[in-house]
């Protein structure tokens, strides 16, 4: 058999499984280490694609191949020719796998996680078996499996459980328990076939009533909503049989967890009504941040699809538990030795996987957070009521999920140990919500404000690349956490330096926006907000890291004033005009066309100043390479730049500025933004004081519309 006529007898044996007959090879311990094709499943990161009948064909003569290729048989059909395998060793040193098959791809193949377990290592374990090749995990997972019980009560027991446990004994989820106002109106579900719209302040509710929000997707058509029309019927009750699929188990789900009180937005909010729509949208902070509960129906993807618990075949599954039993035979002797290895096969349940926590079943191998399943989480109006919400329960396509501000838990897992940090606050893989925020020792304590505006920052960023309906919404869809930011940090984020999206405080930080991705509604309005203001692209936003990670940067742009255009009376909360006027190096510049050698042409802006030349630099334009303003660009506005040392030599490492253009008939140094210009890495070295000097001919005030 090759070069290894004599190296081990291998033997696969599945838990309630019939024992399957190994192979006999020979050879010295770690021999793996020389086929050059499992190891490129073995490294650090996703690098290379190995075909699986490649893996198959070397299993004669590879321990680690062979071992693959039987434990893969458990998991996927092992004749398609086409398939292929990428896999990495990963932190907790397991080997994740993707099996990406005809009519997968890498984003949408499934993973699994592969370890092996045992306790035949005396004193130090290895990283990786010397036999067989396969990771020994640091901590067995698969121990935290739970099977999800099969009936409503007592899937809702457990949630039940995490709901007291979280309203009796944690600390952290209940220290801002403040004393939000009590919504206008709520939906009184204690009866058995009618729901009844109730106004909180005629029925004299006590202010700490509880309730529970329901966070979900409207969908294009079907759904019930209260308007002057209906509201004294709606009043009077609503007979259960007439609600959306959605909203009617919503109020299934209250009623098993003993809430009497739902609020929903589409029969709280009179939707025909812009001066009651106007005063509710501020509430949204008191809104979900004030409920005992914000329900998520996070599988539905409108108000008729429903949120049922997830059937047993979109549960997760559970792990494999394989037996893997193996005879050793040295090279010149003929006695062996005999081992068994346990190796545990998880389907993938990193966290980044997917928007919400828990372990959805068909997750995808790689590590996009998008979450193909639950839809919620792609819209727009739902990032802040998930966000707000001191504590959380979705109802996803496979299983329930919970996160509060101490635990994040799921039906299939238990609990496994916290993660804290040295003051003993819990580490959190992904911020949840408000609570999971921290301002503690983000950036150093010189520069306090940039952890602030960072904070808003990666907001701004996760929410922009939600979907809306309306695009004048983007803005309104944001103000609850806005008004919760305030309230949390209020010499910071002050109320009345907050418009379109931006702290005028933070600005120079927040103008650092460049576009990315995809339109997030169907028709984008531009001139609903101004150009300088990130709610004016129609497409999810990026901001430049290294204005708080980079070494040394340096912000060039000072805000002089600000002018706020009173909006028109149809406008949607948050929209209308502001001028910023600002201060700093403002350079004339023309424009040219770059044809590379495969006749690819790139639109760039060169300084007229020659003695900035090198900041040349093509555009990421804001409304894609139709709008017309890109033609006109007169001037690059440097707003940021690093390293900056007045009296250290440096290249310039990255310059960011905007790419502005004038606006028709307004005085001089009035402009539009257009676009971005980030430079690459300059090749000259300069001097902080002579960069400065360079620049200091073009510093001007000049104002944003």
């Amino acid at each position: 058999m090759g070069c290894f006529p004599r190296f081990l007898k291998l033997r696969l044996r599945l838990k309630r499984k019939t024992t399957t007959p190994g192979l006999q090879l020979s050879g010295s311990p770690k021999a793996w280490e020389q086929c050059p094709h499992c190891k490129e499943l073995f490294g650090d990161v996703y690098d290379k694609q190995v075909q699986l009948s490649t893996v198959l064909k070397s299993a004669a003569q590879c321990s680690r191949c062979w071992a693959l290729g039987q434990i893969l048989n458990y998991i996927t059909d092992l004749r398609s020719a086409s398939t292929v395998l990428v896999g990495s060793i990963w932190h907790d040193n397991t080997l994740e796998i993707g099996i990406i098959r005809p009519g997968d791809t890498f984003e949408t193949a499934p993973g699994y996680k592969i370890y092996e377990i045992g306790d035949r290592y005396k004193g130090e374990r290895p990283l990786l078996d010397p036999i067989v090749g396969l990771p020994i995990a640091h901590k067995a997972t698969h121990v935290n499996f739970r099977p999800i019980r099969t009936t409503a009560e007592h899937r809702f027991a457990l949630a039940k459980e995490w709901l007291s446990e979280c309203v009796t004994s944690h600390e952290a989820c209940n220290e801002h328990d403040a004393e939000y106002l009590l919504p206008r109106r709520l939906l009184d579900i204690s009866d058995v076939e009618h729901i009844r719209l109730v106004n909180t302040q005629h029925q004299e509710l006590h202010p700490r009533t509880g309730y529970v929000a329901l966070s979900y997707c409207w969908g294009k058509q079907g759904n019930l909503c209260t308007n002057t029309a209906n509201l004294n019927q709606h009043a009077a009750g609503i007979p259960m049989l007439s609600l959306p699929s959605t909203i009617r188990d919503a109020v299934i789900a209250c009623k098993h967890l003993c809430q009497r009180y739902l609020w929903v937005d589409a029969l709280c909010i009179i939707q025909d009504d812009p001066r009651d729509k106007m005063a509710q949208i501020p509430q949204m902070a008191d809104i979900y941040s004030g409920a005992l509960l914000v329900l998520s129906a996070a599988g539905s993807s409108g108000s008729l699809e429903g949120c049922p618990l997830g059937p047993p075949e979109m549960q997760p599954s559970p792990p494999k538990i394989i037996g893997l039993d193996f005879s050793r035979y040295a090279n010149n002797d003929n006695e062996s030795s005999d081992y068994r290895e346990t190796i545990v096969v998880e389907q993938m349940e990193h966290e980044r996987c997917r928007s919400l926590p828990g372990h959805w079943a068909h997750e995808t191998f790689d590590q996009d957070p998008t979450d193909a399943l639950n839809v919620v989480e792609e819209r727009g109006w739902t990032f802040q009521e998930r966000f707000l919400a001191k504590r959380s329960l979705y109802i996803g396509k496979g299983e329930m999920s919970w996160t509060c501000a101490t635990e994040v838990q799921c039906e299939c897992r238990n609990p496994s140990p916290h993660i804290k940090t040295k003051a003993g606050d819990r580490v959190f893989t992904r911020r949840y919500g408000i609570n999971h925020m921290s301002v503690n020792k983000l950036f150093s304590e010189a520069e306090l404000s940039k952890t602030y505006s960072y904070l808003w920052s990666d907001i701004v960023a996760t929410y922009s690349g939600r979907l809306l309906t309306q695009f004048g919404d983007r803005v309104a869809a944001l103000e609850g956490i806005a008004v919760a930011l305030q309230r949390r940090w209020p010499t910071i984020y002050k109320r009345d330096e907050y418009f379109f999206g931006c702290w005028l405080s933070l600005l120079p930080d927040l103008l650092l926006w460049h576009v990315s991705g995809e339109p997030v509604s169907e028709q984008i309005y531009p001139d609903l907000f101004p150009s300088w203001a990130w709610p004016s692209c129609g497409r999810p936003v990026s901001f430049i890291s290294w204005v708080w990670y980079g070494v040394d940067p340096k912000l060039w742009v000072e805000l002089l004033d600000f002018e706020v255009k009173e909006p028109p009376p149809a406008a949607v909360f948050g929209q209308g005009g502001g001028t910023v006027t600002l201060r700093g190096p403002l350079i004339p510049v023309k424009r040219e066309v770059v044809t590379y050698d495969e006749n690819e042409e790139e639109v760039v802006y060169v300084p007229i100043d020659t003695q900035l030349s090198f900041m040349v630099g093509g555009a990421s334009l804001d409304h894609g390479d139709g709008d017309p303003d890109a033609e006109r660009v007169s001037h690059l506005a440097l707003v940021g730049s690093y390293p900056f040392k007045l009296q250290e030599k440096n290249k310039q490492l990255s310059c960011a500025m905007l790419c502005l253009a004038p606006i028709t008939g307004r005085q001089e140094n009035v402009f539009r933004r257009v676009g971005m210009v980030l430079l690459p890495r300059t090749k000259q070295a300069f001097l902080g004081a002579e960069f400065q000097r360079l620049l200091t001919p073009h510093v001007t005030d000049y104002k944003l519309t």
